[in-house]
């Protein structure tokens, strides 16, 4: 079963945390970001993850480099198994389409960048964590440290996930995230965050001009998405905050 080739391939990547939904529950998401307009005829969504070590976000020495460096390799990790999924369920006679983690972006209606397909909330379909109110997935053994990979296909897959675990999400009375936010561009009652309030302030992107994103935003948003995945992008960006995965105290207690 193609399903048993998939998880034995997980278990070989060291992958903890793997997932498949339904894609029929993607339907209500904006026209144009549903999975059918990338992959016509998909059925089912495949998800995994790969935990940041706790004490990446915890080290006093070179913390913001040693987070820009783990969450970039990690990245092509991920990307590189989404292919390698992909691959195996098109040998087996379905279609199959990777969705990558950071890229491509692309620049919708308001001016604000987005992925093609929502990852986080594939992510929650498939069942491998819950959005938070810091607007990431957060899982509770590995709070908001999970990074994930994914891929559509047409193959019509048994919903599963493994582990089997129940979330119970962020506790009703915690801000950590919101409270700590430098810019407040996260918030906690509709679990989202400013994107471009964040970006704005955290990413560093010296082979991007932010004057030209924002002129081609407003004059050709595809053309301004494809001019940020290339220039602000992989080694290309360098974040000065990730407080709200460093302090994120969900998952922290084992």
């Amino acid at each position: 079963m193609i399903v048993d080739e998939l998880l034995r391939i997980a278990r070989d990547e060291n992958i903890p945390v793997f997932g498949i939904g339904p894609a029929a529950e993607m339907i209500d998401e904006p026209p144009g970001y549903r999975p059918d307009d990338f992959l016509p005829g998909t059925q089912s969504l495949v998800v995994f993850g790969i935990p940041v070590p706790r004490d990446v976000y915890r080290t006093e020495s070179y913390p913001l480099e040693t987070i820009w460096r783990s969450q970039n390799l990690l990245y092509r990790r991920l990307d590189t198994l989404s292919l390698r999924f992909s691959a195996l369920l098109e040998e087996n006679g379905a279609r199959a389409l990777p969705i990558y983690g950071c890229m491509p972006l692309g620049v919708n209606e308001a001016g604000s960048v987005v992925g093609y397909v929502n990852q986080l909330r594939m992510a929650e379909i498939a069942g491998v964590g819950v959005i938070g109110k810091n607007g990431l997935l957060i899982h509770s053994q590995f709070g908001s440290r999970l990074m994930l990979g994914g891929l559509l296909t047409t193959a019509s897959l048994p919903a599963m996930r493994c582990p089997e675990i129940e979330e119970p999400g962020c506790p009703p009375d915690c801000r950590v995230c919101a409270d700590i936010c430098p810019v407040k561009a996260i918030m906690p009652e509709r679990k989202q965050v400013k994107i471009m309030t964040c970006l704005s302030y955290t990413a560093r992107t010296p082979a991007m001009s932010k004057l030209k994103f924002a002129i081609m935003s407003k004059l050709n948003p595809k053309a301004a998405g494809r001019y940020m995945s290339l220039t602000a992008f992989d080694e290309h960006t360098f974040h000065i905050c990730s407080k709200c995965v460093a302090l994120c105290p969900y998952g922290n207690g084992r």
